[in-house]
């Protein structure tokens, strides 16, 4: 027993019904068992056609019924009434019995559909939750489109197109149990021939098939995460392709996976109704080659009923096989698709979700000390040789303003990351106000922010990309002028036509670089930090604004912490202390000055920039 349930969860199938809770399982079980107990009015369905079958030749032949039909007609108390109310009283029973079924089944499908459907909601954003959850190194091991792919259209293939399928599989094969057994008690040669004639097509189907669903379905996927890929690839990089004269080449290139998408789900569109046809004229067949039988060999009341019981039998066998095989085909297709949602579910079974928090705006930070403190930091990229910094410590006091310089990919940015909690060390401990830096986050919120080089302008409002992240009820107007004053961006905003509600667009495409970095620098701002970190912040403004925007931060001094990351060497000058990195080593630290005399490549730099 423990070697198959360890098989079972090992199982893809297995591995989607554990992203159910146990309690959902019990559900999704229970449901099930309901639908088993469903198929028993099936038997009885059939089970009164037949013998209205029966009583209909009798009638006509003007003689007494088989001893069944007769124990049947005295069962249900209706042994002395005439032929026509007899016969009234099975068909009415039949059909009442059938559609009972088929509307119970339609009651329990729809229920089992939207609970796993609000589920799969619930999943997708308790997945996204563990995701933020993660170090930047974990986000970044996986594309963005797959990502989206994973936490989105993944979810809801692995509930509704898997598990909700199982779930209705279940349902049709209990049914096919019940009237298989029935019908073994009643006429075992025509439950044979009825469940030969249909389970061998059946099977046949599912092994021709089953295979190379699930190969289309993993093509089907990957296709849609190429092609979304390949798409926002050309968006993103428009102006390069412009000048490159590459449109031609997206537009061929998209085109023709597009092409294999849609080659790839017609294919899967049209498997299941290779499966219709051919139960169809199974159904056909088989009743043409019993009923012959049945007539050769029987009189021709018994050959009738049997006929009877087969077209009514068949008649719930034939849709059922059908939904059987098309159901297989499509939990191997959807298993396919679904395999990079599972196995984003396995690789964060352990992770915790983040931490539910306040909406609301704390710009008090009351009790937060803005020191920051590094002790022997190391850390190395997955799939890198050399540390990307070694042995790092260093203490930056409160109200002090600290720059980080050095050549491209000396580990300024790691650093910063690793300070921000963005990245976890390998070794060596980092402290802001006394605490690990997710802590402190936690604990004061908002009271550090970040303003990255390449500033993320989301499709909305000014209003909106400066409170990111805040609830519309939550944010004042005071709090976003505020913002704008200390970014230099009043100005720009108080021109445009609906002020703070004028779109930017996507990526910030209705306004100018430099704009979008003000725009960074006013949404770090919002909260009133007391920790503020700039990743070259300034790189896209003009000198003009980049030195009122350098006088503003010096004006923060002493109020607020300042680590700035630069290559424009003016910025920094001014800093109270220079950290030189090349390697992933502090090479240098000090004055503007002291830096300059200690390192030559910063001393030359620092002549070419004229200072």
């Amino acid at each position: 027993m423990k070697r198959l349930r360890k098989k079972w969860r090992a199982s893809v199938v297995g591995r989607s019904a554990r992203i159910l809770s146990r309690r959902d399982q019990r559900r999704i079980i229970a449901i099930s068992i309901t639908q088993i107990v469903l198929g028993a009015l099936d038997l009885l369905g059939v089970a009164a056609i037949g013998a209205l079958g029966a009583l209909a030749i009798s009638g006509i032949e003007s003689r007494q019924p088989g001893n069944r039909v007769s124990s049947l007609l005295s069962l249900l108390k209706i042994d002395g009434m005439s032929f026509q109310s007899q016969a009234a009283i099975l068909g009415g029973s039949a059909a009442i019995l059938l559609i009972s079924r088929t509307l119970m089944s339609v009651f329990f499908t729809r229920k089992t559909l939207f609970f796993l459907g609000r589920r799969g909601a619930q999943i997708s954003a308790d997945l996204i939750s563990r995701l933020l959850s993660q170090s930047l190194i974990q986000i970044q091991s996986k594309t963005s489109q797959e990502m989206l792919y994973s936490v989105t259209k993944g979810v809801e293939i692995v509930t509704l197109g898997v598990l909700g399928t199982l779930t209705t599989l279940v349902s049709d094969v209990s049914s096919l149990l019940v009237l298989a057994i029935g019908l073994f008690v009643v006429d075992p040669s025509i439950a044979l021939s009825t469940f030969l004639i249909f389970g061998v097509i059946g099977f046949t189907l599912y092994r021709m098939m089953h295979k190379k669903a699930r190969d289309l379905g993993i093509k089907q996927s990957q296709l849609a995460i190429k092609g979304n890929e390949k798409i926002v690839e050309v968006l993103s990089s428009y102006r390069e392709s412009v000048v490159r004269n590459r449109r031609d080449y997206y537009a061929r290139e998209i085109g023709s996976m597009r092409m294999d998408l849609a080659n790839t789900l017609a294919e899967l569109s049209f498997m299941p109704n290779i499966g219709k046809y051919v139960i169809e004229t199974t159904v056909v067949l088989g009743a043409l080659l019993i009923g012959a039988t049945q007539f050769l060999l029987q009189d021709a009341t018994h050959a009738v009923a049997t006929l009877s019981v087969f077209l009514a039998a068949g008649s719930r066998i034939a849709p059922a096989v059908l939904r059987i095989q098309q159901g297989s085909l499509q939990i191997r297709s959807n298993l396919g698709q679904a395999a990079p949602t599972l196995d984003l579910v396995d690789s964060m079974l352990d992770v915790k979700p983040v931490e539910r928090v306040s909406d609301e705006v704390d710009v008090s930070h009351v009790g937060f000390i803005a020191d920051v403190e590094l002790s022997q930091v190391s850390l190395t990229y997955p799939g890198k040789s050399a540390r990307a910094i070694s042995e790092i410590t260093l203490k930056i006091p409160q109200g002090s303003i600290t720059a980080f310089v050095g050549p491209s990919g000396a580990g300024k940015t790691t650093v910063v990351d690793v300070l921000l909690g963005v990245l976890h060390p390998d070794s060596g401990n980092v402290k802001i106000s006394g605490l690990p830096p997710l802590e402190t986050i936690s604990r004061w919120s908002g009271a550090i922010s970040y303003v990255p080089q390449d500033v993320i302008i989301s499709n909305g409002t000014v209003r909106e990309n400066i409170s990111l992240g805040f609830p519309a009820q939550v944010v004042t107007d005071d709090l976003i002028w505020s913002a704008i004053e200390v970014a230099q961006l009043s100005e720009f905003v108080r021109q445009l036509p609906l002020g703070l509600d004028s779109q930017v667009g996507e990526r910030g495409t209705r306004i100018s670089g430099g704009q979008r970095q003000r725009l960074g620098i006013a949404r770090a701002m919002f909260t009133k930090p007391k920790l503020l970190v700039l990743d070259e912040a300034t790189s896209s403004l003009d000198g003009e604004t980049e030195a009122t925007i350098s006088d503003a931060i010096q004006e923060l001094k002493g109020s607020v912490t300042v680590i700035l990351i630069a290559h424009r060497l003016s910025t920094v000058r001014n800093a109270d202390k220079v950290i030189y990195l090349d390697g992933g080593n502090i090479i240098s630290e000090g004055t503007f000055e002291e830096v300059r005399k200690a390192v030559p490549d910063f001393d030359s730099q620092a002549k070419l920039m004229g200072l």
